[in-house]
């Protein structure tokens, strides 16, 4: 696999373990906290729902054009 297509898989990888716990752990925590810090977390959730959607369509481009190798 180029490089390039891996370090997408990395990157989409990490963007959506961090979704995962920030919504499972991080955005909770900070509700049952009534942390001020949630319009923070909020705000993180949706740049990781971007970010991974951006790589997605990334990827999606790369495997469509048989670049994905």
């Amino acid at each position: 696999m180029k490089n390039v297509n891996y370090n997408l898989i990395k990157s989409l990888h990490n963007a959506l373990d961090d979704l995962w716990r920030l919504e499972k752990f991080y955005v909770r925590d900070a509700k049952a906290a009534k942390c001020h810090s949630m319009g923070g977390m909020k705000k993180m959730v949706e740049t990781r729902k971007k970010e991974a959607d951006m790589m997605l369509k990334e990827i999606k481009m790369r495997i469509d054009a048989g670049i994905f190798d």
